[in-house]
Order: C-alpha cells, then sequence, then structure tokens
C-alpha cells in the first residue's frame, strides 16, 4: 500500500439507479504525504433537487457548463489508476463509482475500504461517526474554507481521520497496517479490537 487514493462524491441522490454524481474530489497519499489532487463539479443532466442544494450547497447554477460525469470519469480513471480507494461509508461511494464507471465502458477492480468502518473500530469514544464529529473528536484544525459536503473538504476530513487510525493501529503493532490486516479490522466486532491488534503484534 505505497499510495492509496482518498474520494468522495456529492450526487443529486442516493442511489445511481436514478441519481448521478454532482461533484467528485480525490486525492493521492503515499505516506503521510498528499502528492496529488482530483477536484470537479458536473453537470448531471438534470436539475439538482432542492434538498440536495440544501445539503452541498452545490447548486445548478454552480454545475452549468460543467462537464459531464462521462468526460469527468474518463479522466478520473486514470487519476485512480489500481489504488486502494479509501472512503467514508465506502459502499456508497463505491457504488457510484462502479456504475459511472459502467457507462463509459469500464471496469472498476480497485480495493475499496471503508473509513466509516475502521472508525468504529479504532475511534470508539467518538459520540458518533459523522465527519464533522470524528473531526472534532480528535480535535482536527480544519481551515476556514472547509465546508461539509462539499467533496473535497470531506477527502480532506477523511485524510485526516485516516492519518490518525494508521498511527494508532502503527503504534500498536509497531508497522505500517496493510490492507489485508485493514480489512480484517472492518471485521472484527468492536469490543474485540484490542485483542486482535495484540495477536497481530505478536
Amino acid at each position: 500500500m505505497e499510495e492509496l487514493v482518498i474520494l468522495d462524491f456529492e450526487t443529486t441522490g442516493l442511489s445511481p439507479t436514478y441519481a448521478r454524481i454532482i461533484e467528485v474530489a480525490a486525492i493521492v497519499v503515499r505516506g503521510q504525504e498528499i502528492i496529488d489532487e482530483f477536484s470537479q463539479l458536473m453537470f448531471p443532466g438534470c436539475a439538482i433537487p432542492y434538498f440536495i442544494t440544501e445539503i452541498t450547497g452545490i447548486t445548478n447554477q454552480m454545475v452549468k457548463g460543467q462537464p459531464s460525469p462521462e468526460e469527468t470519469m474518463s479522466k478520473f480513471k486514470t487519476f485512480i489508476a489500481n489504488r486502494p480507494i479509501f472512503a467514508h461509508n465506502a459502499p456508497f461511494d463505491q457504488k457510484f463509482l462502479i456504475s459511472e464507471m459502467e457507462n463509459i465502458g469500464k471496469k472498476v477492480d480497485n480495493k475499496f475500504l471503508c473509513t466509516l468502518k475502521l472508525s468504529r473500530r479504532l475511534i470508539p469514544s467518538s459520540p458518533d461517526y459523522k465527519l464533522t464529529t470524528l473531526i472534532s473528536h480528535l480535535n482536527i484544525k480544519m481551515p476556514k474554507e472547509h465546508k461539509a459536503h462539499r467533496a473535497l473538504s470531506d477527502v480532506m476530513s477523511t485524510y485526516h481521520v485516516w492519518m490518525h487510525m494508521k498511527n494508532y493501529v502503527t503504534e500498536n503493532i509497531n508497522k505500517i497496517p496493510d490492507i489485508a490486516l485493514l480489512q480484517a479490522i472492518e471485521r472484527q466486532p468492536k469490543n474485540k479490537i484490542t485483542h486482535f491488534l495484540m495477536g497481530v503484534k505478536s
């Protein structure tokens, strides 16, 4: 896991069966360092529902004249390459990524990891596992322009939460976790994590 991608989509709804993406952002992380960034608004070919604008702040005017998801996903496929992908509530982003790539005849084989599942196991003291709560709980200071439910802001929040969890696991097992270990952590019951990490260390 020399490099990984952290991504986030904003969409017109909850299911790619009827919804489209309106914003994507992603970063490439090598070790602790962000080495590349991708961010793009898109015109989904339909009106953005009012409640989505209320949540994200993304308006129909903002996406007018922006490239389509099809145009953007072709470039995004090159950006993510075959790197593992991290996302907060990964099943949501994964299903949209697969659907939008299928629309342009491309397949997604990247491994996915969910920072929401990982945080439930590795940050058990958090009141809940929304990104905004985790950032506050971990006392992470974000820049003034940071806006929750905008793709790049959520990616940066996910990055900081991931760095905290990566450092926590590394300190407990004396090595940097790989994909297989993180997938195993996702599957562990919350109350077994400490015992599990001790077993990995030994």
